[in-house]
Protein backbone atom coordinates (compact mmCIF):
# COMPACT_ATOMS: atom_id res chain seq x y z
CA UNK A 1 0.00 0.00 0.00
CA UNK A 2 1.55 3.30 -1.10
CA UNK A 3 0.93 6.79 0.20
CA UNK A 4 2.55 10.20 0.21
CA UNK A 5 4.58 9.11 3.22
CA UNK A 6 5.87 5.99 1.52
CA UNK A 7 5.00 2.30 1.47
CA UNK A 8 3.29 0.63 4.40
CA UNK A 9 3.77 -3.13 4.68
CA UNK A 10 0.73 -5.18 5.63
CA UNK A 11 2.21 -8.67 5.95
CA UNK A 12 0.87 -9.81 9.32
CA UNK A 13 -0.63 -13.30 9.47
CA UNK A 14 -0.89 -14.21 13.18
CA UNK A 15 -1.85 -12.43 16.39
CA UNK A 16 1.74 -12.45 17.55
CA UNK A 17 3.01 -10.71 14.40
CA UNK A 18 4.40 -7.22 14.71
CA UNK A 19 3.06 -6.16 11.30
CA UNK A 20 -0.46 -4.99 10.54
CA UNK A 21 -2.70 -7.51 8.78
CA UNK A 22 -4.63 -6.99 5.60
CA UNK A 23 -8.16 -8.31 6.22
CA UNK A 24 -9.89 -7.52 2.93
CA UNK A 25 -9.53 -5.52 -0.28
CA UNK A 26 -12.25 -4.75 -2.79
CA UNK A 27 -12.29 -2.75 -6.00
CA UNK A 28 -15.18 -1.83 -8.25
CA UNK A 29 -14.74 -0.27 -11.67
CA UNK A 30 -17.61 0.74 -13.98
CA UNK A 31 -17.13 1.62 -17.63
CA UNK A 32 -18.91 4.94 -17.21
CA UNK A 33 -18.06 6.27 -13.78
CA UNK A 34 -15.37 6.52 -11.14
CA UNK A 35 -13.92 3.35 -9.69
CA UNK A 36 -13.86 2.76 -5.94
CA UNK A 37 -11.78 0.73 -3.51
CA UNK A 38 -11.98 -0.32 0.14
CA UNK A 39 -9.22 -1.74 2.30
CA UNK A 40 -9.67 -3.23 5.79
CA UNK A 41 -6.62 -3.46 8.06
CA UNK A 42 -6.28 -5.11 11.46
CA UNK A 43 -3.45 -3.62 13.52
CA UNK A 44 -0.83 -5.81 15.16
CA UNK A 45 -0.74 -6.02 18.93
CA UNK A 46 1.17 -3.13 20.41
CA UNK A 47 1.72 -1.40 17.07
CA UNK A 48 0.99 2.34 17.23
CA UNK A 49 1.61 3.10 13.56
CA UNK A 50 -2.00 2.80 12.43
CA UNK A 51 -3.72 4.02 9.23
CA UNK A 52 -5.87 6.59 11.06
CA UNK A 53 -2.75 8.48 12.13
CA UNK A 54 -0.66 7.90 9.03
CA UNK A 55 -3.03 8.17 6.05
CA UNK A 56 -4.93 11.30 5.04
CA UNK A 57 -7.30 12.10 2.20
CA UNK A 58 -5.72 12.34 -1.27
CA UNK A 59 -2.93 9.95 -0.37
CA UNK A 60 -2.35 7.63 -3.32
CA UNK A 61 -2.93 3.88 -3.14
CA UNK A 62 -2.07 1.10 -5.58
CA UNK A 63 -4.10 -2.10 -5.48
CA UNK A 64 -2.32 -5.12 -6.94
CA UNK A 65 -3.72 -8.65 -7.13
CA UNK A 66 -1.62 -11.77 -7.71
CA UNK A 67 -2.87 -15.09 -9.06
CA UNK A 68 -0.87 -18.17 -10.06
CA UNK A 69 2.37 -16.22 -9.96
CA UNK A 70 1.06 -13.44 -12.22
CA UNK A 71 0.58 -9.81 -11.22
CA UNK A 72 -2.18 -7.37 -12.16
CA UNK A 73 -2.13 -3.76 -11.09
CA UNK A 74 -5.89 -3.29 -10.77
CA UNK A 75 -6.42 0.23 -9.47
CA UNK A 76 -4.53 3.41 -8.67
CA UNK A 77 -6.48 5.99 -6.77
CA UNK A 78 -6.77 8.48 -3.95
CA UNK A 79 -7.97 8.02 -0.38
CA UNK A 80 -11.22 9.76 0.51
CA UNK A 81 -11.94 8.36 3.98
CA UNK A 82 -10.13 6.61 6.85
CA UNK A 83 -12.15 5.18 9.72
CA UNK A 84 -11.53 3.15 12.86
CA UNK A 85 -13.97 0.53 14.11
CA UNK A 86 -13.48 -0.68 17.67
CA UNK A 87 -15.58 -3.18 19.59
CA UNK A 88 -15.20 -4.56 23.13
CA UNK A 89 -16.23 -8.13 23.95
CA UNK A 90 -17.73 -9.25 27.23
CA UNK A 91 -14.35 -10.51 28.35
CA UNK A 92 -12.91 -7.04 27.87
CA UNK A 93 -10.98 -7.94 24.74
CA UNK A 94 -10.84 -5.12 22.21
CA UNK A 95 -11.06 -5.65 18.46
CA UNK A 96 -9.83 -2.97 16.05
CA UNK A 97 -10.30 -2.64 12.31
CA UNK A 98 -9.28 0.30 10.13
CA UNK A 99 -11.14 0.94 6.87
CA UNK A 100 -9.60 2.93 4.03
CA UNK A 101 -11.87 3.91 1.16
CA UNK A 102 -11.27 5.94 -1.95
CA UNK A 103 -11.72 6.35 -5.69
CA UNK A 104 -9.56 5.73 -8.72
CA UNK A 105 -7.72 8.57 -10.46
CA UNK A 106 -10.83 9.70 -12.37
CA UNK A 107 -11.72 11.37 -9.07
CA UNK A 108 -9.41 14.25 -10.00
CA UNK A 109 -11.55 15.06 -13.04
CA UNK A 110 -14.70 14.63 -10.94
CA UNK A 111 -13.73 17.10 -8.24
CA UNK A 112 -12.15 19.75 -10.45
CA UNK A 113 -14.89 22.38 -10.73
CA UNK A 114 -15.68 24.50 -13.74
CA UNK A 115 -15.53 27.81 -11.96
CA UNK A 116 -15.12 31.30 -13.36
CA UNK A 117 -13.59 33.47 -10.67
CA UNK A 118 -13.59 37.10 -11.80
CA UNK A 119 -12.67 38.62 -8.46
CA UNK A 120 -8.99 37.75 -8.12
CA UNK A 121 -6.00 39.41 -9.67
CA UNK A 122 -4.35 37.44 -12.44
CA UNK A 123 -1.34 36.60 -10.30
CA UNK A 124 -3.62 35.11 -7.64
CA UNK A 125 -6.12 33.51 -9.96
CA UNK A 126 -7.33 30.04 -9.04
CA UNK A 127 -9.46 29.10 -12.03
CA UNK A 128 -11.19 32.10 -13.51
CA UNK A 129 -8.81 33.38 -16.13
CA UNK A 130 -7.89 29.82 -16.93
CA UNK A 131 -11.47 29.09 -17.87
CA UNK A 132 -11.65 32.23 -19.98
CA UNK A 133 -8.48 31.27 -21.84
CA UNK A 134 -9.69 27.75 -22.59
CA UNK A 135 -13.17 28.64 -23.73
CA UNK A 136 -12.34 31.71 -25.79
CA UNK A 137 -9.51 30.14 -27.79
CA UNK A 138 -11.39 27.83 -30.12
CA UNK A 139 -8.24 26.02 -31.39
CA UNK A 140 -7.71 24.78 -27.83
CA UNK A 141 -10.86 22.70 -27.85
CA UNK A 142 -12.38 23.00 -31.33
CA UNK A 143 -12.32 20.50 -34.15
CA UNK A 144 -13.21 16.85 -34.00
CA UNK A 145 -14.48 15.13 -30.81
CA UNK A 146 -11.04 13.93 -29.73
CA UNK A 147 -9.48 17.40 -29.94
CA UNK A 148 -12.44 18.90 -28.13
CA UNK A 149 -12.57 16.42 -25.26
CA UNK A 150 -8.80 16.27 -24.87
CA UNK A 151 -8.61 20.04 -24.79
CA UNK A 152 -11.26 20.26 -22.08
CA UNK A 153 -9.86 17.53 -19.86
CA UNK A 154 -6.18 18.38 -20.15
CA UNK A 155 -6.30 22.06 -21.09
CA UNK A 156 -7.57 22.98 -17.66
CA UNK A 157 -4.55 21.44 -15.94
CA UNK A 158 -2.16 22.79 -18.56
CA UNK A 159 -3.35 26.33 -17.95
CA UNK A 160 -3.19 25.85 -14.19
CA UNK A 161 0.44 24.86 -14.62
CA UNK A 162 1.06 28.06 -16.59
CA UNK A 163 -0.16 29.98 -13.55
CA UNK A 164 2.33 28.16 -11.38
CA UNK A 165 -0.36 25.94 -9.94
CA UNK A 166 0.47 22.46 -11.23
CA UNK A 167 -2.22 20.83 -9.14
CA UNK A 168 -2.27 17.17 -8.18
CA UNK A 169 1.40 16.44 -7.85
CA UNK A 170 1.97 12.69 -7.61
CA UNK A 171 4.28 11.52 -4.79
CA UNK A 172 7.72 10.22 -5.74
CA UNK A 173 6.86 6.94 -4.02
CA UNK A 174 4.30 6.10 -6.76
CA UNK A 175 6.12 4.02 -9.42
CA UNK A 176 6.37 4.93 -13.11
CA UNK A 177 4.92 8.43 -12.84
CA UNK A 178 6.06 11.76 -14.23
CA UNK A 179 5.42 13.91 -11.18
CA UNK A 180 2.11 15.57 -12.08
CA UNK A 181 -1.31 14.24 -12.95
CA UNK A 182 -1.39 16.31 -16.14
CA UNK A 183 1.85 14.82 -17.45
CA UNK A 184 0.81 11.28 -16.62
CA UNK A 185 -2.64 11.44 -18.21
CA UNK A 186 -1.19 13.23 -21.25
CA UNK A 187 1.23 10.32 -21.64
CA UNK A 188 -1.59 7.80 -21.19
CA UNK A 189 -4.10 9.30 -23.62
CA UNK A 190 -5.20 6.54 -26.02
CA UNK A 191 -7.32 7.25 -29.08
CA UNK A 192 -6.06 4.45 -31.33
CA UNK A 193 -9.65 3.21 -31.82
CA UNK A 194 -11.07 6.63 -32.73
CA UNK A 195 -11.60 6.83 -36.50
CA UNK A 196 -13.17 10.30 -36.71
CA UNK A 197 -15.80 8.87 -39.08
CA UNK A 198 -18.07 10.49 -40.04
CA UNK A 199 -15.97 13.65 -40.16
CA UNK A 200 -17.41 16.29 -37.85
CA UNK A 201 -16.39 19.36 -35.87
CA UNK A 202 -17.72 20.91 -32.69
CA UNK A 203 -20.09 23.83 -32.71
CA UNK A 204 -18.72 27.13 -31.37
CA UNK A 205 -17.82 26.47 -27.70
CA UNK A 206 -18.05 30.19 -26.94
CA UNK A 207 -21.82 29.82 -26.88
CA UNK A 208 -21.83 27.65 -23.77
CA UNK A 209 -21.95 28.58 -20.10
CA UNK A 210 -20.42 25.52 -18.46
CA UNK A 211 -20.86 24.49 -14.85
CA UNK A 212 -20.35 21.38 -12.76
CA UNK A 213 -17.12 19.42 -12.89
CA UNK A 214 -14.52 18.80 -15.56
CA UNK A 215 -15.54 15.21 -16.34
CA UNK A 216 -19.21 16.19 -16.79
CA UNK A 217 -18.21 18.90 -19.24
CA UNK A 218 -16.03 16.57 -21.31
CA UNK A 219 -18.68 13.85 -21.27
CA UNK A 220 -21.24 16.30 -22.62
CA UNK A 221 -18.98 17.04 -25.60
CA UNK A 222 -17.89 13.46 -26.23
CA UNK A 223 -20.70 12.68 -28.69
CA UNK A 224 -21.73 9.84 -26.34
CA UNK A 225 -24.20 8.19 -28.73
CA UNK A 226 -21.29 7.22 -30.99
CA UNK A 227 -18.19 7.45 -28.82
CA UNK A 228 -17.14 6.24 -25.40
CA UNK A 229 -14.31 7.36 -23.18
CA UNK A 230 -13.26 6.14 -19.76
CA UNK A 231 -10.37 6.08 -17.33
CA UNK A 232 -8.43 2.91 -16.60
CA UNK A 233 -4.90 1.72 -16.11
CA UNK A 234 -3.04 0.93 -19.31
CA UNK A 235 0.32 -0.51 -20.20
CA UNK A 236 2.36 2.39 -21.51
CA UNK A 237 -0.93 3.94 -22.58
CA UNK A 238 -2.44 0.93 -24.38
CA UNK A 239 -5.04 -1.64 -23.45
CA UNK A 240 -3.99 -5.04 -22.15
CA UNK A 241 -4.28 -8.16 -24.24
CA UNK A 242 -6.16 -11.10 -22.66
CA UNK A 243 -4.03 -12.70 -19.94
CA UNK A 244 -1.32 -10.02 -20.15
CA UNK A 245 0.17 -9.02 -16.82
CA UNK A 246 0.39 -5.45 -15.54
CA UNK A 247 2.87 -4.42 -12.85
CA UNK A 248 2.96 -1.06 -11.08
CA UNK A 249 6.24 -0.36 -12.86
CA UNK A 250 4.54 -0.64 -16.26
CA UNK A 251 1.08 0.83 -15.71
CA UNK A 252 0.04 4.29 -16.79
CA UNK A 253 -2.91 6.50 -15.88
CA UNK A 254 -4.84 6.36 -19.12
CA UNK A 255 -7.91 7.89 -20.72
CA UNK A 256 -9.31 5.73 -23.52
CA UNK A 257 -11.24 7.61 -26.19
CA UNK A 258 -12.72 5.46 -28.94
CA UNK A 259 -15.58 4.81 -31.29
CA UNK A 260 -18.40 2.90 -29.65
CA UNK A 261 -17.67 -0.67 -30.81
CA UNK A 262 -20.64 -1.08 -33.17
CA UNK A 263 -21.54 -4.27 -34.97
CA UNK A 264 -22.27 -2.90 -38.42
CA UNK A 265 -24.51 -4.90 -40.75
CA UNK A 266 -22.93 -5.91 -44.09
CA UNK A 267 -26.03 -4.93 -46.05
CA UNK A 268 -26.60 -1.48 -44.56
CA UNK A 269 -30.13 -1.65 -45.93
CA UNK A 270 -32.74 0.99 -45.22
CA UNK A 271 -30.82 4.16 -46.07
CA UNK A 272 -29.65 4.77 -49.60
CA UNK A 273 -27.20 7.51 -48.60
CA UNK A 274 -25.30 5.55 -45.97
CA UNK A 275 -22.19 4.03 -47.49
CA UNK A 276 -19.67 3.70 -44.65
CA UNK A 277 -15.98 4.13 -45.39
CA UNK A 278 -14.00 0.87 -45.27
CA UNK A 279 -12.19 2.06 -42.12
CA UNK A 280 -15.33 1.42 -40.09
CA UNK A 281 -15.47 -2.28 -40.92
CA UNK A 282 -18.56 -4.34 -41.67
CA UNK A 283 -19.84 -7.68 -40.46
CA UNK A 284 -17.10 -9.73 -38.81
CA UNK A 285 -14.67 -6.85 -39.43
CA UNK A 286 -16.70 -4.58 -37.15
CA UNK A 287 -15.00 -2.98 -34.15
CA UNK A 288 -16.93 -5.25 -31.77
CA UNK A 289 -14.92 -8.29 -32.81
CA UNK A 290 -11.56 -6.59 -32.31
CA UNK A 291 -12.16 -5.99 -28.59
CA UNK A 292 -9.98 -8.04 -26.21
CA UNK A 293 -11.79 -11.33 -25.57
CA UNK A 294 -11.51 -13.28 -22.31
CA UNK A 295 -12.69 -16.90 -22.16
CA UNK A 296 -14.47 -17.97 -18.97
CA UNK A 297 -15.09 -21.72 -18.55
CA UNK A 298 -18.56 -22.43 -17.16
CA UNK A 299 -17.07 -24.25 -14.16
CA UNK A 300 -15.62 -20.93 -12.95
CA UNK A 301 -19.11 -19.41 -12.63
CA UNK A 302 -20.83 -19.76 -9.26
CA UNK A 303 -23.83 -17.57 -10.07
CA UNK A 304 -25.19 -15.65 -13.02
CA UNK A 305 -28.27 -13.50 -13.18
CA UNK A 306 -28.94 -12.34 -16.73
CA UNK A 307 -32.03 -11.49 -18.73
CA UNK A 308 -33.47 -9.08 -21.23
CA UNK A 309 -36.00 -6.30 -20.94
CA UNK A 310 -38.49 -4.54 -23.16
CA UNK A 311 -37.26 -1.28 -21.66
CA UNK A 312 -34.30 -1.65 -24.01
CA UNK A 313 -36.50 -1.68 -27.11
CA UNK A 314 -35.95 1.09 -29.66
CA UNK A 315 -37.54 1.18 -33.09
CA UNK A 316 -37.25 4.75 -34.41
CA UNK A 317 -33.96 6.60 -34.71
CA UNK A 318 -33.84 10.37 -35.09
CA UNK A 319 -30.29 11.46 -35.87
CA UNK A 320 -29.70 14.91 -37.27
CA UNK A 321 -26.33 16.65 -36.88
CA UNK A 322 -26.11 20.23 -35.68
CA UNK A 323 -26.30 22.61 -38.59
CA UNK A 324 -27.27 26.15 -39.44
CA UNK A 325 -30.86 27.27 -39.77
CA UNK A 326 -30.36 28.06 -43.43
CA UNK A 327 -29.20 24.56 -44.29
CA UNK A 328 -31.97 23.00 -42.20
CA UNK A 329 -34.60 24.95 -44.11
CA UNK A 330 -33.12 23.99 -47.45
CA UNK A 331 -33.04 20.23 -46.87
CA UNK A 332 -35.29 19.30 -43.96
CA UNK A 333 -37.07 16.14 -45.22
CA UNK A 334 -34.11 13.76 -45.59
CA UNK A 335 -31.96 15.18 -42.79
CA UNK A 336 -34.65 15.23 -40.14
CA UNK A 337 -36.51 12.08 -41.16
CA UNK A 338 -36.30 9.14 -38.76
CA UNK A 339 -35.30 5.61 -39.61
CA UNK A 340 -37.85 3.16 -38.23
CA UNK A 341 -39.25 -0.35 -38.20
CA UNK A 342 -42.92 -0.05 -39.15
CA UNK A 343 -43.91 -3.55 -38.05
CA UNK A 344 -42.28 -3.19 -34.65
CA UNK A 345 -44.01 0.17 -34.14
CA UNK A 346 -47.40 -1.42 -34.86
CA UNK A 347 -46.81 -4.05 -32.16
CA UNK A 348 -44.90 -2.13 -29.48
CA UNK A 349 -45.65 1.50 -30.23
CA UNK A 350 -43.14 4.19 -31.10
CA UNK A 351 -39.91 3.77 -29.11
CA UNK A 352 -37.76 6.61 -30.33
CA UNK A 353 -34.09 7.30 -29.87
CA UNK A 354 -32.96 10.88 -30.38
CA UNK A 355 -29.38 11.95 -30.84
CA UNK A 356 -28.63 15.52 -29.78
CA UNK A 357 -25.08 16.00 -30.97
CA UNK A 358 -22.85 18.98 -30.34
CA UNK A 359 -21.05 18.29 -33.62
CA UNK A 360 -21.75 19.38 -37.15
CA UNK A 361 -20.61 18.31 -40.58
CA UNK A 362 -19.34 20.55 -43.29
CA UNK A 363 -22.04 21.79 -45.68
CA UNK A 364 -21.10 19.31 -48.38
CA UNK A 365 -21.30 16.25 -46.11
CA UNK A 366 -24.39 17.00 -44.00
CA UNK A 367 -26.48 14.31 -45.66
CA UNK A 368 -23.71 11.71 -45.49
CA UNK A 369 -23.18 12.32 -41.77
CA UNK A 370 -26.86 12.11 -40.92
CA UNK A 371 -27.44 8.97 -42.99
CA UNK A 372 -24.35 7.16 -41.74
CA UNK A 373 -25.04 7.89 -38.08
CA UNK A 374 -28.65 6.73 -38.44
CA UNK A 375 -27.35 3.38 -39.64
CA UNK A 376 -24.78 3.14 -36.86
CA UNK A 377 -27.36 3.90 -34.17
CA UNK A 378 -29.76 1.38 -35.68
CA UNK A 379 -27.18 -1.41 -35.87
CA UNK A 380 -26.08 -0.89 -32.26
CA UNK A 381 -29.38 -0.26 -30.50
CA UNK A 382 -32.13 -2.02 -32.50
CA UNK A 383 -30.99 -5.44 -31.31
CA UNK A 384 -31.14 -4.41 -27.63
CA UNK A 385 -34.33 -6.31 -26.67
CA UNK A 386 -32.76 -9.56 -27.90
CA UNK A 387 -29.55 -9.20 -25.88
CA UNK A 388 -28.84 -10.31 -22.31
CA UNK A 389 -27.54 -8.19 -19.43
CA UNK A 390 -26.93 -8.75 -15.73
CA UNK A 391 -24.16 -10.01 -13.43
CA UNK A 392 -21.86 -13.02 -13.50
CA UNK A 393 -20.11 -14.05 -10.27
CA UNK A 394 -16.99 -16.18 -10.51
CA UNK A 395 -15.68 -18.58 -7.92
CA UNK A 396 -12.13 -17.51 -8.76
CA UNK A 397 -10.34 -14.23 -9.20
CA UNK A 398 -9.91 -12.92 -12.75
CA UNK A 399 -8.22 -9.54 -12.18
CA UNK A 400 -6.99 -9.49 -15.78
CA UNK A 401 -10.55 -8.82 -17.02
CA UNK A 402 -11.13 -5.09 -17.40
CA UNK A 403 -14.03 -2.90 -18.42
CA UNK A 404 -14.65 -2.30 -22.11
CA UNK A 405 -13.66 -5.82 -23.13
CA UNK A 406 -15.64 -8.93 -24.15
CA UNK A 407 -15.99 -12.29 -22.45
CA UNK A 408 -16.97 -15.60 -24.01
CA UNK A 409 -18.51 -18.49 -22.08
CA UNK A 410 -18.13 -21.59 -24.27
CA UNK A 411 -21.09 -23.91 -24.68
CA UNK A 412 -21.02 -27.67 -24.29
CA UNK A 413 -18.56 -29.41 -26.56
CA UNK A 414 -18.27 -28.07 -30.08
CA UNK A 415 -21.80 -26.63 -30.25
CA UNK A 416 -21.09 -22.92 -30.74
CA UNK A 417 -24.82 -22.14 -30.76
CA UNK A 418 -24.64 -22.39 -26.97
CA UNK A 419 -21.70 -19.98 -26.66
CA UNK A 420 -22.43 -16.77 -24.80
CA UNK A 421 -20.59 -13.49 -25.38
CA UNK A 422 -20.95 -10.32 -23.31
CA UNK A 423 -19.63 -6.78 -23.06
CA UNK A 424 -18.00 -6.06 -19.70
CA UNK A 425 -19.28 -2.78 -18.24
CA UNK A 426 -18.21 -3.27 -14.61
CA UNK A 427 -15.65 -5.38 -12.75
CA UNK A 428 -15.58 -5.99 -8.99
CA UNK A 429 -12.67 -7.80 -7.35
CA UNK A 430 -12.89 -8.83 -3.70
CA UNK A 431 -10.08 -10.41 -1.70
CA UNK A 432 -10.61 -11.65 1.86
CA UNK A 433 -8.15 -13.14 4.27
CA UNK A 434 -8.81 -16.87 3.95
CA UNK A 435 -11.22 -17.26 0.99
CA UNK A 436 -8.94 -15.35 -1.36
CA UNK A 437 -9.88 -13.47 -4.51
CA UNK A 438 -13.26 -13.50 -6.27
CA UNK A 439 -14.45 -11.52 -9.32
CA UNK A 440 -17.95 -10.36 -10.26
CA UNK A 441 -18.73 -8.92 -13.69
CA UNK A 442 -21.50 -6.58 -14.78
CA UNK A 443 -22.28 -7.50 -18.37
CA UNK A 444 -24.45 -6.23 -21.22
CA UNK A 445 -25.01 -7.00 -24.92
CA UNK A 446 -25.06 -10.72 -24.24
CA UNK A 447 -25.57 -12.97 -27.26
CA UNK A 448 -26.15 -16.73 -27.41
CA UNK A 449 -24.49 -18.17 -30.50
CA UNK A 450 -21.33 -17.63 -32.50
CA UNK A 451 -20.12 -14.33 -33.96
CA UNK A 452 -21.52 -15.06 -37.41
CA UNK A 453 -25.03 -15.54 -36.01
CA UNK A 454 -24.79 -12.14 -34.30
CA UNK A 455 -23.88 -10.46 -37.59
CA UNK A 456 -26.81 -12.20 -39.30
CA UNK A 457 -29.21 -11.06 -36.57
CA UNK A 458 -28.04 -7.45 -36.82
CA UNK A 459 -28.29 -7.55 -40.61
CA UNK A 460 -31.80 -9.05 -40.54
CA UNK A 461 -33.01 -6.35 -38.16
CA UNK A 462 -31.38 -3.64 -40.27
CA UNK A 463 -33.32 -4.87 -43.28
CA UNK A 464 -36.60 -4.05 -41.56
CA UNK A 465 -35.81 -0.34 -41.23
CA UNK A 466 -36.43 2.39 -43.75
CA UNK A 467 -36.49 6.17 -43.99
CA UNK A 468 -40.07 7.31 -44.70
CA UNK A 469 -40.87 9.73 -47.46
CA UNK A 470 -42.35 13.17 -46.87
CA UNK A 471 -46.13 13.36 -46.61
CA UNK A 472 -48.30 15.34 -49.01
CA UNK A 473 -50.23 17.97 -47.01
CA UNK A 474 -52.42 18.95 -49.99
CA UNK A 475 -53.99 15.47 -50.02
CA UNK A 476 -55.51 16.03 -46.62
CA UNK A 477 -53.61 13.06 -45.17
CA UNK A 478 -50.00 13.08 -44.06
CA UNK A 479 -48.34 9.76 -44.84
CA UNK A 480 -46.08 8.97 -41.89
CA UNK A 481 -45.28 5.54 -43.26
CA UNK A 482 -46.55 3.57 -40.25
CA UNK A 483 -49.84 2.24 -41.41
Amino acid sequence: MLGASGAQLLKGRYRTDTDNTLVSVSTSKPLEGTGTFQVAVKPARGVTDNPLERIVDDDWIDVVFKRHGKVWHTMRGLVTDVRRSRSVAGSGATSWVYSITGQDFQRIFDITPIWFNRFSQKAENVAGEIGVQIFTHVPNIGGNPENTVKGMLLGWFRELANFGRATWAIPDTVPNTLGTFYADVMRGWNSSSFTGIPERVSIDPNLMNPSGNLWQLAKEWADPAFLEFFCDLGKQGRRLEPGEELSVDESTLSVFFRDRPFVLSPGLRGDRDAVPPPELGLGLDSAWFSLPLHVIPRQQIVNDDVGRSGEERLNAFFVSPQTTAELTRSQPPDMLAPMWDEEDIRIHGLRRYDVASKYKAMAGSLMTMSALQRNMARDWYAINPYLLNGTIALGVGRPEIRVGTRIRIPGDGSDTSQDETYYVESVSNTWQFGPGLRTTLGVTRGWMGDDQSLVIAVSDLAGRYRVPGQGQPDSGVVDVGVG
